[in-house]
């Protein structure tokens, strides 16, 4: 047959689940019917190699053929002749003497095309990596190349193709380098490759920076091609164009195989010329090409102005090669050539992978095509094995043939195949990202490393190219966009620019302009830098990966200067490795050059020019006085001559003459004469907030009107922050951060003010103005109103004559001392005399068998920890009433004598607990009136409320308080703190997160809360449904004999290990051999093998009880089944019960102690929480508190969702039990409140304190935090993203999820098992480090009977005062022991710090990019010996203290004099970054969060907190990263300071997100 695989044309269409590489692959070579590449070739007398040189007659297929089948290699003897499959470097320059090389050489060796314009190093690297066995070149190369050494030192063969000068384009004759063995020119050396024989070997494109060896078979080269040809319908009446290179899989298989072995021909040039394309595709009657998309703009641009493609070409089809075909360009190409263009996806892997069909009609923007050779599949990147539905973005995957079979690695000097990039199934991850539709078309949204992560938004590179294509056609030839560097943002846009020639080049500002209908403002272009061509790798295949590093851009700020963010680089070669920089610099602006283009402009008579602060040009031109233009003309004749960035802006035009002073032009007075023009047309609100934003922007306000934007000026939301600070300052009205993102101009900020003054106006007159008596809150006025804290003489900030003293005085240090050597210590100290009379006593009557043993041991510590809870908290009331009685309202000094007494009665009561009095309400109740405080009927208190202060406190009849804050004390600033009443009335409801401050009376049957403040209005009465104390419970009869039994079933399961942990300890009998059982216990127990016992029993306590209970109480939880959506009222017992043993065996607290072993943040949370019944995505990153959910079968979390501390979603209430849904890629921040039904959509942020309402919906994208009447404030939504973007996984995943699960970071990640081995490691560490102080006590009580047992009987004797001689002995070594542990602990703490995590820096630090987290968390869990041993007391017991102050500076903060740091107690959160906070003298911060980090989706960047002398922040108040506090400043209860926010001096602030309060009191209003 003359065209043996002409056939392949005519079979019928391939069986719906086959592939077309495995089908062809039966009908061609898996059928015998072909063996050979020889086989294969046609042998027609039709055209096979056209050369561009028209003199040159195409080489035939049957003379190709003929010329491969005697083609023979001779020898030179230097080493052992070739055989099939050794490897032979081919160096020769695109052309058909490379073609017809090529294919000779792959039907007897291993073919290895490389650049002819490599270098000798890269020739040489590459032949060794191979095992190569020699080369084929030109002879003008060998110098260039060092052949001679390649040939003596490296014993290769060089081989020179010499092309014959005339006859069929092609033919060549091979010399060798040195004088061949006479007779090795024989075809009967000569042995034909196979198919299964290796006859091609390339290396990838190395677009992601690393080169492999991808080897083929003929059998995949054949498979391949004819691919290509069913697909594209390649016959012999069809000629390529190709101008593609050949040492590519593109070129080789598309340009040609396929040409070759359809029968066809190609015309082979020897490089890209767009201009001899054209010439060349007309005479030589080309009908197809395919190239890079960079060429197709060459061709088009280069386009003669006489031809008529249509006419005057036969082109009938274009094919895309080498990167995305831009849909703008695909179209362009159709209505040029009036041919049918399509979209092609291969790599060198697998060649070819999709095309769409030839009467495709590019109805299908931005595709790939379908599948045209391999099977084709879109997989889950964590799972390659699991296929997405259609639609969903993941991993582009391949299967089948033509896919190649694995990479060639070297493993100890021997060639191995490593199969490992294949699945199980034999799937090969491309390393792209897309999705397919229904009807199997794929679309590409780019490699994972190209995508844009623009603070947490992902851009699509193709996206913002093809928006400028579309906008800018007229004034950019190409475009290519990447990823820079940002300080803030962690990346921003980059474009490279190509000019279209003889044009000025585009700036910055007119590139923004021209997107605005054609790209969202979040996605333009930041920085441009201008190219001869766009960078490319020797495919031609556009380079954007490691751009921005390898031009030496970033990392930016927003502080740059637009024209500091225009580049200028020259085009490196395409053979430039990615690791070589590219030279680039920024542009540089001529003023004079700028001035002469002014005057070329028909009717100017002068024209200064001037750069400003930011090195722009602004000028001032002259015109004739009856000109008929303006600035706006004079404008665009410049954009015709000037480059876009030179133009000046601002462009003042006068129809006088220019000042000029002393014969210079005099800028200041022009400039204000320009000004006074501008604000002539401007409000003075307008004139004062154009002032304001020229300040911050460091910008011109004379070039600032009533429309100027303020982001499009410049700003950003950091920066929004101190707008909304200054604005304040200035005119004493504060805006929402939310109202100025939709109100951004100028006139539209000047609107918002004025708005509020006029509302304010209107609150200043007497008759409206709010009344409070001296001991209320203003909390239904519309203005926010508090305490009145200039006022002195109010009986509530009375100091009562205490005065003040130094923090470091001799009795503040002796008195804050007491706590932390003597409390924990002597409560200790109980316990474990209790347990050792208590063994002692039942040791006596017992027979000594080791169960008896253990029942004895744990009725001793049963009876210990039950005396212990009822004598602590007893003693702390008495100690309370004894010290300071009842509390007196007023305004004490810190360390003032008062205060010293409220210090350390505080102390006390925390230390001792509420123990026994926590069991039951009741019980609760009782502890409460005890401590003074009023208690009305009815009234429910739930276990988690902090209620302190008692007698201070007064609740009235069926007040329901959930787990909020009530308490009497509150910091005040210059060093002061207030203890004042607070009264809830009758029906109160006071929710989760609320802060009820001192001097707050809540009227009868208000609602406060969630996340709300006694400062704040009351909530709807319809919030009272999502009190827990509301919700119901199963009735008594189901607890006690269903509930409770199951509870304590667990319980005493979950202890098992610890019991047997115990009977080892106990194996050994009891020794009486004196008769004195306590003597003989303290004997027994300080034997070196029970003290072993002891710790091991301490550790297994620890570690074990907390996963068994979880994996006990999710059996139990599955066993019960799981509640579903519906009325609570009707909920049935069973229901009930479920809901309640969830919050008794899996509450937050049990969760969290389980999580502190398996790690909080991990995949294993995931996969509880699934346990549970929760529908859990992937990549989902977990708070280090746990979040609670009280029915995780209600929950749906999406993929890649991000969690902050201390979350709640509540899943049921007292209405219903309703699910909870969240979207991919949301966010959900720290404190914020999910109520039931509540859905938030993809990539949704709940920021801080974020308080959803009930059944919301929130839609994806949107932005919202804190709350305000009652529901979050909306911050607005950013732009939808188009379809296949948003369905990109990697559009979500966070910086965590690409380290810890893609391990895509450039730092060693802890795999998950070492994270264990750390949690389970510093947890038995810290289980025995604390059970060390019993240790060394018994030992030394031994000691001690054993030294004076019969000297002092009076002391040792069992006499009935021993006890309290055994107590006080035991309380002397703990008080030596117990702090002395609890001070290593500290310093363990601070030197742990120094040497992970080193002194922290303001910037960037996200998990993928930095080291910093992981270093982080890993000394979160060091903590742990300070934050579980001492009982848990020892930052309670210095909180409040000068030893707080110096521990923090230990850790790197700067902490004035006199501060007053936790000064209420034991913080929920500490200082996570000290050494990024600067205190001033006389601060004071009661529980409060000063956090200098922030964490927007993974996001992690660090930003220094300041806080002025004499602040005050308290209790539930956060002060977020960037943000400071100005002198005198206070933050009430529950109040967030927005990211780069400022406070003022002597404001107060108020809400979340803060607002400045006016503070008033009766008709003396003060503002």
């Amino acid at each position: 047959m003359d065209s043996p695989l002409s056939y392949v044309l005519d079979l019928p269409p391939a069986p719906p689940n086959g592939s077309l590489g495995d089908y062809l692959a039966s009908h061609v070579t898996d059928n015998g019917r072909f063996n050979t590449l020889i086989d294969c070739l046609p042998s027609t007398n039709k055209r096979a190699l056209i050369s561009p040189d028209l003199s040159r007659p195409p080489l035939t297929h049957r003379m190709l053929k003929q010329f491969v089948q005697s083609f023979v290699l001779p020898t030179t003897g230097r080493s052992k002749p070739l055989h099939p499959n050794d490897r032979i470097m081919m160096a020769l320059p695109t052309g058909p003497e490379n073609a017809l090389a090529l294919l000779c050489v792959a039907s007897y060796y291993n073919c290895a095309p490389v650049n002819a314009s490599c270098t000798a190093e890269e020739l040489r690297d590459d032949a060794l990596r191979l095992g190569a066995r020699a080369v084929i070149s030109t002879r003008d190369a060998v110098e260039r190349l060092e052949l001679e050494q390649l040939y003596y030192q490296h014993g290769l063969e060089i081989y020179f193709v010499d092309g014959r000068p005339s006859g069929p384009a092609g033919l060549f004759d091979i010399s060798t380098l040195a004088q061949e063995v006479p007779g090795s020119r024989s075809q009967s050396n000569m042995v034909l490759n196979q198919l299964h024989d290796q006859c091609l070997v390339l290396h990838t494109s190395g677009t992601s920076g690393t080169k492999k060896v991808v080897p083929y078979t003929l059998r995949h080269l054949i498979v391949g091609a004819v691919c290509v040809i069913q697909s594209w319908n390649l016959h012999s009446e069809q000629v390529d164009m190709n101008m593609m290179p050949l040492f590519h899989v593109g070129g080789i298989v598309r340009n040609l195989w396929a040409p070759v072995l359809s029968g066809g021909s190609t015309i082979l040039c020897s490089g890209f010329d767009a201009n001899a394309w054209w010439t060349l595709a007309m005479q030589l009657g080309a009908t197809w090409y395919y190239a890079a998309p960079t060429m197709h703009h060459a061709i088009l641009a280069s386009k003669p102005p006489d031809v008529i493609p249509s006419k005057q070409l036969k082109i009938a089809m274009i094919a895309n090669a080498a990167g995305g075909l831009l849909p703008s360009l695909a179209v362009e190409l159709r209505e040029t050539f009036h041919c049918v263009v399509l979209p092609s996806y291969g790599m060198t892997e697998c060649m070819p992978i999709a095309s769409p069909p030839v009467d495709y009609q590019l109805d299908r923007p931005g595709c790939s095509g379908i599948a045209c050779g391999p099977y084709l599949s879109i997989r889950d990147p964590l799972d390659i094995e699991k296929e997405f539905p259609v639609g969903k973005t993941g991993n582009v995957c391949v299967a089948g043939l033509p896919t190649f079979d694995g990479y060639e690695v070297t493993v100890d000097g021997v060639k191995k195949m490593d199969t490992s990039v294949l699945s199980s199934e034999g799937w090969f991850d491309t390393g792209d990202c897309g999705h397919m539709d229904k009807d199997g078309y794929l679309y590409i949204t780019g490699r994972s490393k190209e995508i844009i992560n623009k603070g947490g938004e992902v851009v699509s590179p193709f996206e913002v190219e093809e928006a400028i294509m579309q906008a800018c056609k007229d004034r950019v030839k190409q475009t290519l966009a990447f990823s820079v560097d940002h300080k803030v943002l962690q990346e921003t846009i980059g474009v490279v620019i190509v000019s279209q020639p003889n044009q000025p080049r585009i700036g910055l500002a007119e590139l923004q302009n021209s997107l605005r209908n054609h790209l969202h403002p979040s996605k333009w272009p930041f920085v441009i830098v201008y190219m001869d061509d766009l960078p490319k790798n020797q495919a031609g295949k556009p380079l954007r990966i490691k751009l921005g590093s390898r031009l030496g851009i970033g990392p930016l700020s927003d502080d740059v200067p637009a024209l500091d963010r225009h580049f200028e680089a020259k085009t490196p070669s395409k053979e430039t490795p990615l690791s070589r920089p590219i030279p680039c610099s920024r542009i540089t602006v001529d003023v004079r050059a700028v001035q002469r283009a002014c005057y070329r402009i028909p009717g100017v008579l002068d024209a200064a020019v001037v750069q400003q602060r930011d090195r722009a040009p602004m000028a001032f031109i002259q015109v004739q006085e009856d000109a008929g233009f303006d600035a706006a003309d004079i404008d665009r004749a410049l954009g015709q001559i000037l480059h876009g960035y030179v133009v000046p802006n601002p462009l003042h035009v006068f129809r006088q003459p220019l000042i000029k002073t002393n014969g210079q032009y005099d800028f200041e007075a022009m400039e204000s004469i320009v000004r006074e023009q501008n604000a002539a047309s401007m409000s003075q609100t307008s004139i004062l907030v154009r002032d304001i934003i020229a300040k911050l922007l460091d910008l011109d306000s004379g070039s600032i009107t009533d429309e100027s934007d303020f982001f499009l000026l410049g700003g950003n939301s950091l920066l929004l922050g101190r707008l909304i600070f200054l604005i304040r300052k200035e005119t004493d009205v504060s805006l929402e951060v939310s109202s100025l993102f939709t109100n951004s101009t100028v006139s539209r900020m000047a609107a918002l003010i004025d708005k509020q003054r006029g509302e304010a106006g209107v609150d200043d007159d007497d008759d409206q103005m709010y009344q409070i008596d001296e001991k209320g809150t203003g909390l239904m006025s519309s203005v926010n109103l508090a305490h009145n804290y200039a006022v002195d003489d109010d009986p509530a900030f009375s100091s009562h004559g205490q005065k003040p003293r130094s923090q470091t005085h001799p009795l503040v240090l002796f008195v804050q001392a007491i706590p932390f050597f003597f409390f924990y210590p002597l409560k200790a100290a109980w316990t474990w005399t209790i347990i050792l009379h208590g063994l002692a006593f039942f040791a006596y009557y017992i027979e000594d068998s080791p169960w008896q043993r253990l029942g004895a041991l744990l009725s001793s510590i049963a009876i210990a920890r039950l005396s212990s809870r009822i004598i602590c908290p007893t003693a702390a009331i008495a100690f309370k009433w004894v010290v300071i009685g009842r509390y007196r309202p007023g305004r004490y000094p810190m360390w003032s004598n008062y205060h010293l007494r409220w210090w350390i009665v505080n102390q006390s009561l925390r230390v001792g607990g509420r123990g026994l009095f926590a069991v039951t309400p009741w019980l609760e109740k009782a502890y409460y009136r005890l401590l003074g405080m009023s208690i009305g009927k009815d009234v429910k208190i739930d276990s988690k409320a902090k209620i302190y202060e008692c007698d201070l406190i007064t609740i009235h009849d069926r007040a329901s308080i959930d787990a909020c804050r009530i308490r009497g004390f509150c910091v005040e600033r210059d060093g002061y703190f207030r203890l004042e009443p607070i009264v809830i009335g009758r029906d109160c409801v006071v929710n989760t997160y609320t802060q009820i401050s001192p001097g707050a009376r809540l009227a009868d049957g208000t609602v406060w809360g969630p996340q709300s403040s006694s400062h704040e209005p009351p909530a709807p009465d319809s919030y009272a449904a999502y009190n827990r104390n509301a919700t119901p419970q199963p009735n008594l009869f189901v607890k006690w004999f269903i509930g409770y039994p199951i509870v304590v079933l667990v319980w005493i399961i979950s202890y098992v290990p610890w019991f047997a942990a115990l009977m080892l300890l106990l194996l050994t009998p009891f020794n009486f051999a004196n008769q004195d059982s306590l003597e003989s216990v303290i004997a027994w127990y300080a034997y070196p093998h029970r003290i072993g016992y002891h710790f091991l029993a301490r550790i297994v306590r620890k570690t074990l009880p907390p996963l068994v209970n979880l994996i006990v109480g999710i059996i139990v939880k599955r066993l019960l089944g799981f509640n579903r959506a519906g009325s609570m009222r009707n909920a049935s017992q069973i229901a009930l019960l479920r809901r309640w043993i969830t919050g008794q065996l899996l509450n937050q607290r049990k969760l969290n102690s389980a999580f502190q072993i398996l790690g909080t943040h991990y995949e294993m949370t995931s996969v509880v929480y699934r346990a549970m019944g929760a529908r859990i995505g992937k990549r989902v990153y977990w708070p280090g508190s746990g979040i609670y959910c009280p029915d995780p079968e209600l929950l749906e979390v999406g993929d890649d969702v991000v969690f902050g501390s201390r979350s709640e979603v509540f899943t049921s209430d007292s209405i219903s039990f309703d699910p909870v849904r969240i979207g991919r890629g949301a966010m959900i921040a720290d404190r914020v409140v999910l109520l039931p039904g509540t859905t938030v959509g993809r990539r949704c942020v709940m920021g801080s304190g974020a308080l959803s309402r009930r059944g919301g919906n929130y839609e994806e994208r949107s932005v919202w935090m804190g709350q305000k009447n009652g529901e979050a404030v909306s911050f607005g939504k950013s732009q939808a993203p188009a379809e296949d973007e948003d369905m990109n996984e990697d559009s979500t995943i966070t910086p965590f999820g690409r380290a810890y699960y893609k391990r895509e970071a450039n730092f060693f990640v802890f795999p998950y098992i070492m994270i264990v081995a750390i949690h389970v490691f510093s947890q038995a560490i810290t289980a025995a480090y604390w059970a060390g102080g019993f240790a060394a006590t018994v030992v030394g009580l031994h000691r001690i009977f054993d030294a004076y047992d019969q000297r002092s009987d009076w002391v040792f004797m069992d006499h009935w005062y021993r006890p309290a001689l055994i107590y006080f002995a035991i309380s002397v070594f703990f008080v030596v022991i117990l702090p002395g542990q609890a001070f290593i602990a500290i310093c363990w703490v601070i030197g742990t710090k120094w040497a992970v995590i080193g002194r922290r820096r303001e910037g960037r630090y996200n998990w993928d990019m930095s080291s910093y987290c992981q270093r982080w968390q890993l000394h979160l869990v060091l903590q742990k010996p300070t934050m579980q041993g001492y009982g848990g007391h020892i930052m309670q017991n210095i909180s409040g203290t000068p030893f707080v102050v110096w521990y923090l500076r230990a850790l790197g903060a700067r902490i004035g004099k006199d501060c007053a740091i936790w000064a209420g107690g034991k913080p929920s959160l500490q200082l996570t970054e000290p050494d990024l906070v600067t205190m001033g003298d006389r601060v004071s911060l009661d529980d409060c969060s000063v956090v200098a980090h922030i964490n927007s989706r993974g996001q992690f960047s660090l930003n220094r907190l300041r806080i002025g002398d004499a602040c005050a922040m308290r209790t539930g108040s956060r002060l977020l990263s960037g943000a400071s506090m100005e002198p005198h400043s206070m933050l009430l209860e529950h109040t967030l300071v927005a990211s780069g926010e400022i406070t003022e001096s002597w404001a107060v602030y108020g809400g979340w997100p803060a607002r400045r309060l006016k503070l008033r009191r009766g008709q003396d209003a003060k503002v």
